[in-house]
């Protein structure tokens, strides 16, 4: 089954922790990942992303929200992908972990999820330890000391569109 992962990364930071997901998602038996950044869309495959049973979305945080690149993409190409009834997740990188507000930007992100009628999923509390209660949050001068969360965080999601979408 196939994941995409589409993101806005200006400094690498968003990218790399995207790197990160695709490789725990890859770690289940018969999933694909691609990775797609907002910056170069004129290359995407866009059949590939129609296909993806999950579409995980990335954003650096700019003033506690998602940044205005991703807001501005949802806003004026987001529909055109068909993202209705696949499971939509979101992470989230920040400068500082004092205030950044990358929860509040992934929250930013479910809204619009839910108004394409995608099945918003985090991996939550219920799959064991280390919760990942909304998504990862990732900061820009610790981005190694999450590896693991982020990974595990992918894992889970291909896990999940195995089980509903087989």
């Amino acid at each position: 089954m196939k994941i995409s992962i589409i993101i806005y990364s200006e400094t690498g930071n968003t990218e790399i922790a995207a790197g990160y997901i695709a490789a725990g998602a890859t770690n289940v038996a018969d999933t694909e990942v691609k990775c797609f950044n907002i910056k170069d869309e004129e290359s995407w495959d866009v059949d590939y992303i129609k296909e993806s049973k999950a579409v995980i979305f990335g954003t650096p945080t700019y003033y506690a929200n998602m940044c205005w690149q991703m807001k501005k993409w949802f806003d004026t190409r987001g529909a055109q992908y068909g993202f209705g009834g696949k499971i939509g997740s979101a992470f989230a990188t920040e400068n500082s972990p004092n205030g950044g507000g990358a929860e509040l930007a992934i929250m930013t992100i479910y809204n619009h999820l839910l108004v394409y009628g995608m099945l918003v999923y985090s991996s939550g509390i219920d799959y064991g330890r280390p919760p990942i209660h909304i998504g990862p949050t990732l900061v820009r001068e610790r981005m190694n000391e999450h590896e693991a969360n982020c990974r595990l965080f992918g894992q889970r999601i291909a896990t999940k569109i195995h089980e509903l979408f087989a």
